[in-house]
């Protein structure tokens, strides 16, 4: 049979059409005998004069010549359709229920340690502002020190410099400045411990602040130290030299009367001038014992003119007793060569004393300034950084101590 692609309706020509819906009648036909034969009838029946059965609805069942009936499989499956896309739905709400919750007990557990940790930052702070209980009056010591009017010589009355008074008040100190010192080391070991697992900036930085705090404060008591240590060595040397040295000044004094007593020659007015050469005498034995002793006592202190010029005028002094003690014994030449000598001491006391220069309380005290400058530079800075952080942290706490 020959077909065209494109056909006219002729009678020898037929369409694709015609032949398809043929061949499918015929093969619906076969597929009905068939299952006729094993007892089926299918859902969708076609046939010469067959006419499809209506498609059974929601609750009915297909009736089979034995007179059983089929399961509604097409209702069946739009259930299990309808539950399989419930159920992811359920799944992930309970997922993300359950990491809500987890995530809500995570961030009250942080929180719950942020605020333990917080605690544990508070009791540091309170650990080093109990600590200047002792601080404080170290601190107003320290500074007391090095005031410049302290050592100096026109420091008189009030200003005037006690050893006394200084070593009482560094040993109601001292004894606690190990306990200080320990429980300020402590306290910075258990912030840096604490620090790396605050969150808060505010936090971090307050327990920056507390190890500045500590830090510096234990710097003040390093640097204060030594120059109270330094103080204690110049009062002690600055008083013995101020004492040696007004013993210096009494002596000649005493000195000038007994020459002035000898400028006429009366058995009176030489034993007066004993008395009178005697007492310099003496004076000049204190002085040279209280500069050996300044000397003494602060080590890399020089007052070498001033023990030369008062062992030069105890020679003097000598030589005059032994003029007077000539003059009372009638022996002329022992009076002669002892004025001599006596005159001749004087002189050279008189050009050793040019060279003194300074008096020695301010030997003293410009050495103790120079000795504890750098360490002053080093206490007044670390007291600037304590004041700064406290500041910080009053801000911090909310306080005003």
């Amino acid at each position: 049979m020959h077909i065209k692609s494109r056909t006219q309706g002729s009678s020898n020509e037929i369409s694709f059409s015609v032949l398809d819906a043929a061949r499918e009648a015929r093969d619906a036909e076969e597929r009905a005998r068939r299952e006729a034969a094993a007892g089926k009838v299918s859902l969708f029946t076609l046939g010469k004069g067959s006419k499809p059965r209506s498609t059974p609805v929601k609750g009915q069942s297909i009736v089979l010549p034995g007179g059983g009936s089929a399961p509604n499989h097409a209702a069946s499956s739009s259930v299990d359709r309808g539950m399989h896309g419930v159920v992811p739905v359920i799944v992930v709400v309970c997922v993300l229920l359950a990491l809500t919750l987890v995530g809500g007990q995570t961030l009250l557990s942080v929180r719950e340690q942020q605020t333990s940790l917080r605690g544990l930052l508070d009791n540091q702070m309170n650990v080093i502002k109990a600590c200047d209980e002792t601080l404080i009056p170290f601190d107003t010591l320290v500074m007391e020190q090095y005031d410049e009017d302290r050592l100096t010589a026109s420091a008189t009355g009030d200003k005037a410099p006690s050893a006394d008074e200084l070593s009482d008040g560094y040993r109601d100190v001292v004894a606690d400045i190990v306990p200080v010192r320990t429980n300020l080391e402590s306290a910075i070991t258990e912030v840096e411990a604490l620090q790396p697992s605050l969150k808060e900036n505010s936090d971090k930085e307050a327990a920056a602040q507390a190890i500045t705090a500590a830090r510096s404060r234990l710097n003040m008591l390093d640097a204060g130290v030594g120059i109270i240590e330094e103080s204690l060595m110049a009062t002690e040397s600055f008083l013995d030299a101020r004492t040696g040295w007004r013993a210096i000044i009494d002596a000649d004094a005493s000195a000038r009367e007994a020459t002035e007593l000898t400028r006429e020659m009366t058995e009176d007015n030489v034993k007066a001038s004993q008395k009178k050469s005697e007492q310099a005498l003496r004076l000049l034995n204190d002085a040279q014992e209280k500069f050996l002793q300044a000397e003494s006592l602060y080590p890399g202190l020089d007052l070498t003119p001033f023990d030369d010029y008062v062992a030069k005028r105890i020679e003097a002094q000598k030589a005059a007793l032994a003029a007077d003690a000539a003059y009372l014994d009638r022996n002329k030449e022992e009076l002669t060569a002892n004025n001599e000598r006596y005159n001749a001491l004087e002189d050279e006391a008189a050009a050793l004393a040019q060279k003194l220069g300074d008096d020695p309380e301010t030997l003293v005290s410009s050495r103790f300034y120079a000795a504890i400058e750098e360490g002053v530079k080093a206490y007044e800075a670390e007291r600037l950084k304590a004041g700064n952080a406290d500041a910080f942290l009053r801000e911090y706490l909310g306080t005003s101590t």
